[in-house]
């Protein structure tokens, strides 16, 4: 597609940001990498230490997780969503100044503001200031919002949005129940493919296909490279540190590659990791360096594991393992609402196990159980696209499952199989960046002809 309007000098892309996680920045990143060259966007992020804190004691505290999950559902998400959006609506001085800033110090004032928003805090901020933003300043504001998760959580109901992307029709059905029983204005609520990093969608060499097959083969001594991103609030740093111990004293052919931000609240974890020989650190002060150097690593490195949360993380499974991202996922006990959602996705889409199959072989891996080709060839069944499996609960459990799947093909199986992801499943394409791109274009021409 020319991206004709999209080009126009007149048009300012700008991204937001939210201290909320890595997963928001990491999405952003992916839509940013699909924009023409000639286009250069801006990011709007915001400093709300509060929103940063809350997030992180969420996720690292038992019983805050619980009260988590119980805010995310039912009658209490009915009572604390419209609670929170006033609460957002209430504060938006910062985010004015800084999207006034952005046309303010452009040699050109541009004629319209496109701002992509992937969190929902700062898309509903940014509807509630959008008629103020256009009679002040004389700019058009069009605002996209991109759901982060497969997750029809209320909040990303934000009226005053142009377009609103959602990864599945079950999400897109779900929302528009919520906002037709809440009695809100409709919205424009578009269904594509979750957006994943066009870098991390290009194909292996035949050389590196190969070195992944090789590493996840029980019956050869590669050396097998496993990626453990850290998340924005740094869950679960004692839990990979023993699984690494762990496997670690099972095979010497382990090599764990560590990707986190460098903050106060991982410093203990990441000197202790410097200290192993067999695990490689990546680390900067910023987010978006984070993001960056993970996906450095996997250009550089044949990846052929990643153990991480089923959050946004859990879409890398819409690449095949032909592809740079394409590892097996190995996902660790969900934590609210969007990660069980997130794996009911995969799950429905075949990318992993059954519920019915994960525990029959959970059940074999408790009985230690030496897998005969047929078996094997039953826990797959006409399934060729599994691409990833659930860790149990505990490291060390999790480290025996490791080692017990990897030494009984299981790995190697979903490796082969996961190369046949079918791309004509609308919800699970990998070429998910350059659809929005074209869907968004199409929205601007629709634009300007409801203006002639």
């Amino acid at each position: 597609m020319n991206y004709k309007l999209l080009k126009d000098k007149s048009l300012v892309v700008v991204f937001t940001y939210a201290p909320a996680g890595l997963g928001h920045l990491r999405v952003s990143n992916a839509l940013s990498e699909g924009l023409p060259g000639s286009v250069t966007p801006l990011l709007v992020g915001s400093d709300d230490k509060i929103t940063q804190n809350i997030h992180k004691f969420m996720s690292i505290h038992s019983l805050s997780k619980q009260l988590m999950e119980f805010s995310q559902s039912g009658w209490a998400e009915d009572i604390f969503t419209p609670i929170y959006r006033r609460s957002l609506r209430a504060n938006t001085d910062e985010t004015y100044d800084q999207l006034v800033r952005v046309i303010k110090q452009r040699i050109d004032v541009p004629k319209e503001v496109l701002v992509i928003a992937t969190h929902f805090g700062l898309a509903i901020q940014i509807a509630s200031i959008k008629d103020k933003f256009e009679s002040e300043n004389g700019v058009k504001m069009h605002l996209i919002v991109q759901v982060t998760d497969d997750s029809p959580q209320h909040m990303w109901y934000v009226p005053g949005a142009d377009l609103t992307f959602v990864p599945s029709e079950r999400t897109k059905e779900a929302l528009l129940r919520y906002g037709h029983k809440a009695k809100l204005p409709l919205i424009d609520i578009v269904v594509l493919p979750y957006p994943i990093s066009p870098t991390m969608a290009k194909e292996l060499t035949e050389h590196r296909r190969e070195q992944r097959s090789k590493q996840l083969d029980p019956y050869t001594d590669s050396q097998v490279n496993v990626c453990i991103p850290v998340s924005g609030a740094a869950v679960g740093m004692d839990y990979f540190d023993k699984i690494m111990q762990y496997l670690h004293r099972r095979s010497r052919k382990f090599v764990f590659h560590i990707v986190s931000k460098n903050a106060p609240f991982t410093q203990y974890f990441l000197f202790a990791i410097s200290m192993r020989p067999y695990a490689r650190l990546y680390t900067s002060t910023h987010d978006r360096e984070v993001v960056d150097l993970y996906e450095d690593l996997y250009s550089r490195e044949t990846i052929s594991l990643e153990i991480t949360k089923p959050s946004e993380q859990a879409f890398k499974a819409l690449y095949n393992c032909k592809q740079i991202g394409g590892s097996v996922l190995l996902f660790t006990l969900p934590v609210g609402r969007q990660e069980y959602d997130n794996l009911d996705f995969l799950r429905r889409h075949n990318l992993i196990f059954s519920k019915s199959t994960q525990a029959r072989i959970n059940s074999l891996f408790e009985r230690d159980k030496k897998l005969s080709k047929f078996e094997l060839d039953s826990l797959f069944g006409l399934n060729d696209s599994i691409r990833g499996i659930q860790l149990p609960n505990t490291s060390h459990k999790a480290a025996d499952f490791i080692w017990w799947c990897l030494s009984n093909g299981i790995f190697k199986k979903m490796a082969c199989s996961g190369c046949h992801i079918k791309d004509y499943d609308s919800e699970i394409r990998s070429n998910s960046v350059e659809l929005f791109w074209e869907r968004i274009e199409q929205y601007l021409i629709e634009q300007g002809e409801n203006l002639i």
